[in-house]
């Protein structure tokens, strides 16, 4: 690879690979179908099960997120029960571009998310001006640059709340909502703050690359991320919250963001040298927030309660159930319609009580297992393990590999009674992914959901029926996959290039420059060689 020219990063946070190349064939989106054409592409593997909380923090570090620690903006106190807000602060690694720097690479560094500007570099860094995730607040490297950054192009209008605050917190979550949801009125203000935001940072994302003959470039835009979270009802008319009448008056707020993307690297296209090297990278996907996360406490509080001393349930709930179980899963794809029609008329005849979204420290401290924070997309248990948590209860080994696949029978077999669909696709070991840390915060086990449908009443053959719905404001979430489009010197257009662990990506930037791999600091070897 050439050491000569640059290396320009472009990455939209969030925004779904599928819909682009969609726009872009349709010639919505004419900067990124010329670069379809042009380009390279290179799938990006995400962290297994752990991609939404660790995505970032693992490219920017070059470490799997067992070696950052950081997954979740939450999660349970290593070894015991308690429930903790997390910070970025706790994120274990250096910042790639701080490795180049050091060798005399001249960088600039523009809102990476969960990283933090501050340590001496060889050229400039920002942080959170437009990030969808916020901890330490607008800071620069150098200092007195953010106050220059504010002066030429503003705060952002959604994201740029409460600027310099340190402060754990996604604004986009509330900013223009006055009550539970947003009104459709609501939902225009934040798309054009959105909007707003997105073109002011593409005025600085030109400028400043500009500016500065960089060896590294790097700018990461945050409003394809807020707008898949927060108006994923607005562009989705499946969406149970489509408003046809919203959308009639606001138009599509994912195309329209995603144009204003458009526009922004067609300028940054429009000023390549012949021999730079582009690097677009779609880091995952969005879809509708569909998933029984919110369920799960109450799923894994009946499951431990069954496991110990099974429920009194009726004749006819006992028959069912046994018959449920033993019944191959291919045969209850087959039969859960008309199951979930017989579940639906069991529903109406009684109300229930509406589970609990959340469980206690003493209830943790008293069960086998419990849901493990994992924002949402990827549901998370935690075993109480003996000789790890302080009142384990589970022996490893064999005890330890019995329960597992207990309770991965027990959650495949879940039926959601509104469709008679599964509520879960698959439920993998953590360790199959991970070289586990004697005592680290992650899930021991993976859950993934089906986010075909809504999922707010589910039926178990060891509990019955539970219903909860989705209150949340929040109506996208993401999907696992993302996508890297290179264009430089020696890329062959449109060729298929292999896939790419998103914790390497720094090492194919340092390598790119000539300066060679990042190195693990915990192991005196190459990330990459850690992670199985």
């Amino acid at each position: 690879m050439s050491a000569e020219g640059r290396v320009i990063m472009l990455g939209f946070d969030a925004m779904d690979p599928r819909i682009t190349e969609r726009m872009a064939q349709e010639g919505r989106l004419p900067a990124f179908r010329e670069l379809f054409h042009a380009a390279g592409r290179r799938p990006i593997r995400n962290p297994p099960g752990l991609f939404v909380g660790s995505l970032w923090s693992t490219f920017f570090t070059a470490q799997t997120a067992v070696e950052t620690g950081f997954h979740c903006w939450e999660e349970i106190v290593p070894g015991g029960y308690e429930r903790r807000l997390t910070t970025a602060e706790m994120i274990r690694g250096r910042p790639f571009w701080e490795e180049l720097s050091d060798a005399g690479k001249r960088v600039a560094v523009l809102d990476v998310p969960h990283s933090r500007a501050g340590a001496p570099l060889n050229g400039v860094q920002v942080s959170e001006w437009g990030c969808h995730d916020r901890h330490f607040g607008l800071r620069s490297e150098p200092p007195e640059f953010a106050a220059e950054i504010v002066a030429r192009f503003g705060v952002h209008p959604v994201l740029g709340a409460d600027p310099f605050a340190v402060r754990e917190w996604a604004p986009d979550d509330y900013l223009f909502r006055a009550g539970p949801l947003r009104t459709g009125e609501e939902d225009g203000e934040l798309l054009a703050g959105l909007l707003a935001g997105a073109r002011a940072k593409a005025r600085m994302t030109a400028e400043i690359l500009a500016e500065g003959r960089w060896d590294l470039f790097v700018s990461i835009f945050g409003e394809t991320h807020s707008a898949g979270h927060q108006l994923w009802h607005v562009h989705d008319p499946a969406h149970p919250r489509h408003d046809p009448a919203a959308r009639a008056r606001i138009g599509d707020p994912l195309g329209q963001i995603y144009e204003v993307m458009d526009e922004a690297l067609g300028e940054v296209m429009a000023g390549l040298e012949e021999d730079d090297t582009l690097l677009v990278l779609l880091s995952h996907g969005m879809a509708a927030h569909y998933d029984a996360t919110h369920l799960l406490p109450e799923i894994l509080r009946r499951l431990d309660t069954a496991y110990r001393s099974p429920p009194a349930r009726s004749l006819e709930g006992r028959t069912l159930g046994r018959a449920w179980s033993a019944m191959p899963r291919r045969w209850r794809q087959a039969t859960g319609r008309p199951l979930a029609a017989l579940l639906r008329t069991r529903l109406e005849r009684r109300r229930l009580e509406a589970p609990r979204d959340y469980d206690t420290d003493e209830e943790r401290r008293a069960q086998a297992f419990f849901m493990s924070p994992n924002n949402f997309v990827v549901g998370g248990v935690r075993i109480n393990l003996r000789g790890r948590e302080t009142e384990g209860r589970v022996d490893g080994g064999r005890e330890l590999d019995e329960l597992c696949a207990r309770l991965e029978d027990d959650l495949l077999a879940l039926v959601n009674v509104d469709t008679g669909t599964p509520v879960v696709n698959r439920v993998e070991r953590s360790d199959a992914h991970y070289r586990r840390e004697a005592i680290d915060a992650m899930p021991d086990l993976f859950i993934e959901w089906n986010h075909d449908h809504p999922i707010e009443a589910v039926w178990s053959p060891r509990f019955g029926l539970i219903r909860g719905p989705y209150l949340h404001w929040r109506t996208g979430d993401h999907r696992p996959g993302g996508l890297l489009l290179v264009r430089g010197p020696e890329t062959v257009p449109r060729a298929e290039l292999a896939d790419l662990e998103i914790h390497r990506l720094g090492a194919v930037i340092a390598d790119e420059l000539g300066v060679g791999p990042v190195v693990s600091p915990y192991s005196g070897v190459a990330s990459s060689e850690r992670h199985r």
